[in-house]
């Protein structure tokens, strides 16, 4: 069991991260920073369930959070694979490929 006044210390908590996260949603500056603010709102919605499951004696809700956090990794992956940009850099590539000759340039 949770002690009294843990339970809205931490709902506080989580709300403050919903918050941030949201704010990185729409502030950005790259989509790579909103997916991660998104990201949060899946692990923010687990926590909230956690804290749901404790405070309110339903061991089945740990279940849910379980899933959802299962689903959340799921989903993060599925957003990079669909993200513009995403598989464009080949890592086998160390170097830049060499520059095209200019027009006056003669060629070795």
């Amino acid at each position: 069991m949770i002690p009294a006044h843990f339970a809205p210390a931490a709902a506080l908590a989580i709300l403050g991260t919903l918050l941030l996260a949201f704010i990185r949603v729409c502030r950005g500056p790259t989509a790579e920073d909103r997916l991660l603010g998104i990201q949060s709102f899946g692990t923010v919605g687990t926590a909230v369930v956690i804290l749901l499951a404790l405070e309110g004696h339903r061991p089945g809700f740990l279940d849910v959070a379980l899933i959802m956090a299962m689903l959340a990794a799921v989903t993060i992956i599925t957003f990079t694979r669909i993200l513009p940009g995403a598989g464009d850099v080949d890592p086998k590539d160390d170097a830049a490929p060499p520059p095209p000759p200019r027009s006056g340039d003669p060629t070795p």
